[in-house]
């Protein structure tokens, strides 16, 4: 049950983030590098994040 919820949450940041246009940015609170979505996906229960190829218990992506 835990993971839906944040996988949801995880897809309606990712449709949020799409459906607010270009000017909208997703920077990665670790690396500090802006991408166009999110490095985070859910692995075994957790956020995996592409860019430093570490899990963490929250997603480590920010909309600006």
């Amino acid at each position: 049950m835990k993971n839906s919820i944040l996988s949801i949450g995880v897809a309606l940041a990712v449709l949020a983030s799409s459906a607010l246009g270009a000017s909208q940015k997703i920077t990665c609170r670790v690396t500090g590098k802006t991408m166009d979505k999110c490095c985070c996906e859910m692995k075994g229960g957790k956020f995996y994040c592409e860019l430093t190829k570490k899990t963490y218990d929250q997603c480590c992506c920010d909309m600006k």
